[in-house]
């Protein structure tokens, strides 16, 4: 990516200006309704809340649920009248979340962190890798480029899953494929012995894919182990750490940096992340 009047290796904070503002709106819970409820794949289920506020992509909440607690979720939309939260139920409140229907309220607070900086990308290509739950991130990226399409060149996503049950968003990536706004690369690394699509790690298909560096940007987002396989993939076809961003979404409690849970050798996942460029962190331990 290039910067006017700082080159083609710009780290100049002037342009990281809308990330890295950091506002958080909602210190306090607050109560938002429950619009829509809906099953995607085989574990995950996506609840949208009547909410309008300005938020980055790649952004979480905090969603409380009176007498179980609250739990840092990542928004996974990208719209000024409602946030989608897209839920894995793995443990005591996010069972609770699921279990609430359309009608039914929840508690709220944030947005926290920093997101993907998308004005920072304009007028360059991008690459999108998702693993697993990884991919409800990255669509509020995907909502916000079908928005503004015209600001961005190629997009390639590649998503990959265990298998098909545990992919989401199908129809609305089938639409944008259809529609050219999106290229679709996927994988499946543990599928039925029926299957006949794609299977392997997503690794595979990014080195296959050929894609040059040039004026192109990364956005990573699922388990470490297969983001850091991602990168390296990346490094094969000559991508440079600057051009990688990574969200790092890891033990979060507090969401303010109080409770030092999700500390980073002196970063907090919370404040400074989730989302880094790796040039940031690759050298952190823990």
């Amino acid at each position: 990516m290039s910067c006017k009047g700082c080159g083609s290796s710009c780290k100049c904070h002037n342009h990281l200006q809308h990330v890295e503002k950091g506002k958080v709106l909602l210190y306090e819970p607050v109560k938002v309704k429950i619009l829509k409820k809906q099953k995607l794949g085989d574990r995950h289920t996506l609840l949208r809340v009547e909410a309008r506020v300005d938020h980055d992509p790649g952004q979480f909440f905090q969603v409380t649920v009176l007498g179980f607690g609250e739990a840092p979720i990542s928004i996974a939309s990208w719209s000024k009248d409602y946030i989608d939260l897209v839920v894995n139920p793995v443990g005591t409140v996010t069972k609770e979340v699921i279990r609430k229907k359309p009608g039914d309220y929840l508690l709220l607070r944030g947005p926290f962190g920093y997101g993907y900086p998308m004005h920072y990308f304009y007028n360059n290509s991008l690459i999108l890798v998702g693993g697993g739950c990884g991919v409800a991130p990255l669509k509020g990226v995907m909502d916000y480029i079908a928005k503004h399409r015209q600001h961005f060149g190629e997009i390639h996503c590649f998503f990959g899953y265990r298998n098909p049950g545990d992919s989401i968003f199908d129809k609305e990536m089938a639409k944008w494929e259809k529609d050219g706004t999106f290229t679709f690369h996927y994988a499946f690394s543990h599928p039925p012995k029926s299957f006949k699509g794609p299977t392997g790690f997503v690794t595979k298909y990014i080195e296959e894919s050929g894609l040059s560096n040039h004026r192109r940007a990364v956005m990573i987002c699922g388990p470490t182990p297969m983001m850091l396989a991602a990168i390296k993939s990346l490094e094969t076809l000559g991508f440079n750490d600057d051009q990688v961003w990574i969200s790092h979404e890891r033990h979060m409690k507090c969401a303010t940096g109080m409770c030092g849970h999700c500390m980073i050798e002196g970063k907090y996942t919370c404040k400074d992340g989730p989302v880094f460029r790796w040039d940031w962190i690759k050298e952190a331990k823990g």
